[in-house]
């Protein structure tokens, strides 16, 4: 499949919110820039998010529980995207692996759905 202009940049955008946003926890910077204000996101069965905010405030949740600092990314070593649409594997410093599909508007994300 021929992934177009607009997916390969949107697929840019994931390598910017993981590696910047996520492993930074540059909460109020890189990845909320990433997300759209309405955005919806389904996390590992747990309750939808609606909002940057608030999958912001689950996120900030989730990393203090986990120790405070956010379980590092070092790859997606699997993407692909078509349209508005971009699937990408994150690999993480001990080898576990999550899952993100995300639908996108103008460069930041929608909706996001991700497994672990």
């Amino acid at each position: 499949m021929l992934q177009t202009d607009q997916a390969q940049s949107n697929l840019k955008g994931m390598d910017d919110l993981d590696f910047e946003g996520w492993n930074n926890a540059d909460w109020d910077g890189v990845f909320a820039d990433h997300h759209t204000d309405d955005v919806l996101v389904d996390w590992k069965g747990q309750p939808a998010t609606h909002g940057v905010q608030e999958h912001i405030d689950a996120m900030k949740a989730y990393v203090e529980s986990a120790g405070g600092t956010p379980p590092q990314i070092t790859s997606h070593p699997i993407m692909f995207g078509s349209g508005e649409w971009t699937c990408a594997v994150g690999e993480f410093e001990d080898g576990s692996r999550m899952v993100t599909v995300a639908k996108w508007r103008n460069g930041r994300i929608l909706e996001e759905y991700i497994w672990s």
